[in-house]
């Protein structure tokens, strides 16, 4: 019989080779005692990237290529966490993906935000601004990004509810504009590929139970597709990285066991 889940681990986390981390002590070496403390057996650092190979980066992306998050490397090592390198880089629509797939082979773990919509003229255009186009937009921004030739069991889909999804409203609107049933395909493709959902500590800000029926249904309904899930700091700082008071709730709400955990392959 499986067991509760517990948060044994963290797969998305930055460094200070993120643009947008400004905490000097977010550094491999710091990641890794974190991991110790709180008994993770897996952490990833996946810092943004931009493939210079690939046209049409944003002036903050430009900088921040392959070789530049690769000054990771080698990350420190301990016989009681794996430490793998990943990545975040970012879905813009038209098939556009910030990393090449020759690049592919040299991360254990790839981030995809489809929904960083606050990148606006980026990822999102101006005159989508309701929350019927952006749920729209959402949905095929997924159903686009399937069309790619991706080695979908080391992706992970980042924080598909995060408020920057419709910064200019409320992320619970777009939900309910969502078309449950695309949902559902766009969660059974990712199910039988072995793609991880992402559960972003981010998310779930104080307050967020009120809502808990909204938020969580997206989750849920990944769950009745029988998609596996990670768990996520996605810390830009050292005071973001404790995610289990956090997820805990969300682990009990979901009702997820040992089964339904994503493992980096």
């Amino acid at each position: 019989m499986s067991k509760k889940a517990n948060i044994i681990h963290d797969l998305h986390h930055h460094s200070i080779l993120s643009d947008c981390c400004k905490d000097p002590e977010m550094t491999p070496e710091r990641l890794l005692v974190n991991a110790i403390e709180n008994g993770y057996n897996t952490i990833c650092i996946t810092d943004h990237v931009w493939d210079a190979r690939v046209t049409g980066a944003s002036d903050w992306y430009a900088p921040q290529t392959v070789e530049h998050i690769m000054k990771s490397l080698p990350l420190p090592s301990s016989d009681k966490v794996r430490f793998c390198f990943g990545c975040e880089t970012e879905y813009c629509g038209g098939n556009k993906l910030g990393l090449d797939r020759s690049s592919f082979e040299l991360f254990d773990f790839i981030v995809i935000p489809v929904n960083h919509f606050h990148m606006v003229d980026f990822t999102r255009p101006s005159h989508i601004n309701t929350p019927e186009a952006i749920a729209e937009l959402l949905l095929t921004r997924l159903e686009e990004l399937q069309q790619l030739d991706l080695p979908w069991n080391k992706v992970g889909i980042a924080h598909l509810t995060t408020d920057v999804t419709f910064e200019e409203g409320d992320i619970k609107d777009v939900i309910n504009c969502i078309s449950q049933e695309r949902l559902y395909k766009i969660f059974d493709f990712f199910a039988k590929h072995g793609t991880g959902i992402e559960l972003n500590a981010g998310c779930f800000k104080p307050g967020w139970e009120k809502d808990k029926d909204i938020i969580l249904s997206v989750y849920r309904l990944a769950k009745k597709a029988g998609c596996k899930f990670y768990f996520a700091s996605d810390a830009h700082a050292v005071s973001h990285l404790s995610i289990k008071e956090t997820l805990l709730p969300v682990v009990d709400e979901l009702g997820l066991t040992t089964d339904d955990l994503y493992d980096i392959p």
